[in-house]
């Protein structure tokens, strides 16, 4: 028996290392599209700003609509083959973008297709790192979100560099991560292994699993977990702006705000900073979560908060800097912001939501941000096409002041009676 308990405690490490390097791949091919936007525009003429933010709209937007669904198979199936598969059908997708010759085959590969593989891997992820660790819990979600921060920085140097040999180089960038995240599908067929059932009650009946719509009812019964969604919403709004245009932003010239930088340099610096600056938001809200939680049970909800109120100033300044390095500086804040707010993504609704709803929770909490979410890319693009990137870029950063409101409102009025009690996972 304590040999089978060593061997669990070291299997829940192994178990985030390949989830989280899976969450890195799913990252790394959504900004492979932001950071080769300007060079897929030079590639393929007679396409708007407008178009290809709707292209990033109909990916948020098949990704809302298809993750409750995600969420009902991982309650209902083997959570282990439903991140598989939507990691094959994202790899798939995005290894079928590099051959795409016009805007719908844009639309449908890279918005549609991969919308749907990548909606299927965080309720069953987020749920299994869950179950497994406990008073790591926020440490191990955070090393989980530190995929996302090293998927965009490598994919955004990467990208940049192919865009600046050719102008098709763009196409290298989707072939290359595709291709990687087809094979390495087939290493989570070997060594990723499904969850025990939860130890909920001896009583007859609780190792059921719960349906959609006893989650869904669950969630809604919860006012702090529907305005954790709407937060998350907004922060999904205005960080899809950020990702998707700051790039952009930074390759016009002065006379538009920008920085007039080479397409290397603009998908680097447009995230380099923000990441170092999560990395460190992430790593400290993280560890003092973990280490106060005890005595301090609303920490988690507190970290939401702060995060947004920290990133809403900043995203709208930084875009307004008279230099690049002030710009940098700002956008660095920016991303100990959001940091501070990752740390608590999934593990401050966990504190709201019973642990036999986590899974399907997962899809409607994801369902509701991105579908808040979606319009945001297709309207900054008619506002920068139409206005400025730079006006447009600032006013939508107080989508994350619109949150921080939020989630207020959730720990000072509902938090203290929305509260539940953690279930543990033998091992």
């Amino acid at each position: 028996m304590n040999e089978s308990n060593a061997r669990d405690r070291r299997y829940k490490w192994v178990m985030l290392a390949l989830l989280a390097f899976t969450y890195f791949l799913m990252h790394a091919t959504r900004q492979v599209f932001n950071a080769s936007l300007p060079d897929i525009k030079a590639s393929l003429p007679g396409t708007s700003d407008t178009q290809w933010g709707l292209t990033r709209t109909a990916f948020l937007f098949a990704y809302g609509l298809a993750v409750p669904l995600a969420g009902i198979a991982a309650d209902m199936m083997r959570r282990k083959w439903v991140v598989i598969v939507g990691a094959f059908l994202f790899s798939a997708s995005v290894l079928g973008t590099g051959f795409v010759d016009g805007f719908v085959g844009m639309l449908v590969m890279y918005g549609l297709m991969n919308g749907i593989g990548q909606c299927m891997i965080p309720a069953s992820a987020s749920s299994l790192i869950a179950q497994y660790h406990h008073e790591t819990r926020s440490t191990a979600l955070s090393i989980y979100q530190t995929g996302l921060y090293f998927g965009i920085i490598v994919a955004s140097a990467l990208a940049g560099w192919l865009g600046g040999i050719s102008t098709e180089g763009w196409r290298y960038a989707f072939w290359a991560f595709g291709a990687i995240g087809v094979v390495w599908t087939f290493a989570l067929v070997f060594f990723l292994r499904d969850s025990p059932p939860l130890l909920q009650s001896h009583r007859a009946g609780e190792f059921e699993r719960a349906s959609f719509k006893e989650a869904a009812l669950a969630m809604v019964s919860k006012p702090s977990a529907v305005l954790l969604t709407v937060a998350f919403g907004m922060l999904v709004f205005g960080s899809n702006c950020f990702r998707t245009f700051l790039p952009l932003f930074m390759r016009q010239g002065p006379e538009l705000g920008g920085f007039a930088l080479s397409p290397a340099s603009a998908a680097l610096h447009s995230v380099v900073w923000f990441y170092i600056g999560s990395f460190i938001g992430i790593g400290a809200g993280a560890r003092l979560s973990d280490r106060f939680v005890g005595r301090f049970p609303a920490i988690r909800i507190n970290m939401l908060w702060i995060g947004l109120a920290i990133s809403a100033p900043a995203m709208a300044a930084m875009v307004y800097m008279p230099n690049l390095w002030l710009c940098c500086l700002m956008t660095f804040v920016f991303g100990v912001g959001g940091g501070l707010f990752d740390c608590s993504l999934y593990s401050g609704l966990f504190e709201v939501v019973a642990p036999r709803y986590r899974a399907a929770a997962m899809g409607v909490y994801l369902c509701g941000a991105f579908l808040i979410g979606c319009p945001a890319t297709a309207v900054l693009g008619y506002v920068g096409e139409h206005f400025s990137y730079q006006h447009g870029i600032a006013i939508f950063g107080g989508t994350y002041a619109l949150g921080a409101v939020a989630v207020l409102v959730a720990r000072y009025v509902f938090f203290a009676r929305d509260r539940v009690a953690d279930v543990r996972t033998p091992g």
